[in-house]
């Protein structure tokens, strides 16, 4: 897609960025702060890319949430793919903040559903990326290229570590998978300020960051075929950074990817606990909501969102975590993408009222 295709979608200059939270310091460093907890009156959640678009998903009014899903329109059909992508609008007060968060496997998908769901990446006040797998960061690079100059100034961009701009690959019984890199400094040179958020830090003064995820529950592990490639010693992908062991690792050598640098994104909505979105909990779905829980200091939980990865899970791994989901009490579950049928299928099981089907296109509207 050209650049003048791209600025079809309505996606122009405006205004001058606000992101509350972040010190001058922080700015010129590019590191992050952990900051109180900010609330917000209303949070619209959009899932603009999922793995799934399903027509017929139920929407409307439930206890303390709205689902509207977006119809079936054959002159313009969302996409859909092995990806994720949401768009997040908040308000408190008079104040509204925009953020994007994760950006699909495919530029294709990603401004296709763009369009189609109105939303306009220039009115961004902040961007997250969960982790570095293709799947999430895959259409970044082109948004970065196609909108350079029409995202506001400075726009930062959440990461979790440097390990989200390492090399990855899959390893699989068939062979392995090359995941790629995520370019910093080509995203840096298109104006976007890269800040590395290690510590829980406040976006946009409406959200926050959990920060690197404490692993503490026992049967939470990262997948085994996920693999780093470590650097060269000078780079930021050397095996310290991603938590080698003491065997000695050469540049290029694959190693164990534990995600260190994999955060989730997290709102305090008012009256009603925190949003967690997990993206693809790969450092634990559990792990990622009592993270949350602990670094915030707010027990109530009103959503758990995004994806678990349990869909490659055995079904004792599914049985505990909808059993911790069910001491958490969240008021509602919203798997996406690496969830998988057999979690979405305990859930419904287990905690019938809180389950709320995924659909690329769905807006779920949290508060007043």
């Amino acid at each position: 897609m050209e650049r003048r295709q791209f600025l079809r979608l309505g996606v122009v200059a405006s205004g001058v960025f606000a992101l509350g939270g972040i010190s001058r310091a922080a700015r010129t460093t590019g590191a992050a702060q952990t900051l109180g907890v900010p609330t917000v009156d209303r949070l619209v959640m959009t899932n603009v890319v999922d793995n799934v678009y399903d027509a017929f998903a139920r929407g409307g009014k439930l206890d303390t949430i709205t689902v509207q899903r977006a119809a079936l329109d054959p002159k313009g059909l969302l996409l859909f793919e092995h990806g994720l992508a949401y768009h997040l609008e908040s308000v408190r007060g008079g104040e509204r903040r925009e953020i994007l968060l994760d950006f699909a496997a495919t530029q294709g998908s990603l401004l296709n559903n763009y369009g189609l769901l109105k939303v306009d990446p220039a009115r961004a006040d902040a961007l997250i990326v969960s982790h570095g797998h293709f799947d999430h960061y895959g259409a970044l690079p082109d948004l970065a290229r196609l909108a350079h100059g029409n995202l506001k100034p400075g726009i930062p961009l959440y990461a979790g570590g440097e390990d989200t701009f390492c090399h990855r690959v899959v390893a699989t019984p068939a062979g392995s998978i090359d995941y790629g890199t995520l370019d910093r400094p080509a995203l840096e040179a298109r104006g976007i300020k890269v800040v590395l958020a290690k510590q829980p830090a406040a976006v946009a003064g409406h959200a926050f960051v959990s920060g690197q995820i404490a692993r503490t529950i026992d049967f939470e592990k990262p997948p085994a075929a996920a693999k780093l490639m470590a650097g060269p010693m000078d780079s930021a992908c050397t095996a310290s950074h991603f938590g080698a062991t003491s065997v000695e690792v050469k540049p290029g050598d694959l190693v164990t990817d534990t995600f260190q640098g994999e955060h989730a994104t997290v709102y305090n909505v008012k009256d009603r606990g925190l949003v967690v979105i997990t993206s693809c909990g790969h450092a634990g779905v559990i792990n990622s909501v009592r993270h949350a829980q602990k670094v915030s200091g707010i027990q109530k939980v009103h959503a758990i969102v995004g994806g678990f990865h349990l869909a490659p899970a055995p079904d004792d791994i599914v049985a505990k975590t909808v059993s911790a989901f069910k001491d958490i009490n969240p008021d509602y579950v919203i798997p996406m993408h690496c969830s998988g049928v057999n979690m979405i299928m305990a859930v419904h099981a287990a905690m019938p009222k809180t389950l709320v089907m995924p659909s690329t296109g769905t807006r779920v509207v949290f508060g007043a």
